[in-house]
């Protein structure tokens, strides 16, 4: 029980800090347009999987192949600034993924609305 409670509470620490080296400390405007959804720490705490999603507006050119690129252009510089924040014995391994419950959400929606009419 007590393991649950430390993962959990380094779950959202992660969480916390990622969001707010995505959108205040890279000054790159693809990803300051991603939200983290969720983190989950395998059961070692040696990887996080980040699950994340984007914002796209009307006027940007943002997909998730230019998302997923920047990410993994990123991804050690975003590892190295996780652990200058965080105290812990060892930083995880950072594996994004996009999380397409937005997306699933969205479909469900259009498919209600489709049988009401």
């Amino acid at each position: 029980m007590g393991n649950y409670k430390i993962s959990a509470r380094k779950e959202s620490l992660i969480l916390r800090e990622l969001t707010l080296i995505l959108s205040r400390e890279l000054q790159n405007p693809i990803l300051n347009s991603i939200s983290i959804s969720e983190v989950r720490l395998t059961h070692d705490q040696e990887l996080a999987k980040i699950y994340y999603s984007f914002i796209v507006f009307t006027n940007s050119d943002i997909t998730l192949e230019k998302v997923t690129e920047e990410l993994e252009k990123h991804h050690k510089k975003i590892r190295r600034l996780l652990a200058a924040k965080v105290k812990m014995r060892a930083v995880p391994d950072l594996e994004f993924i996009y999380d397409t419950s937005l997306d699933n959400a969205n479909k469900i929606e259009k498919i209600l609305n489709d049988l009401k009419k």
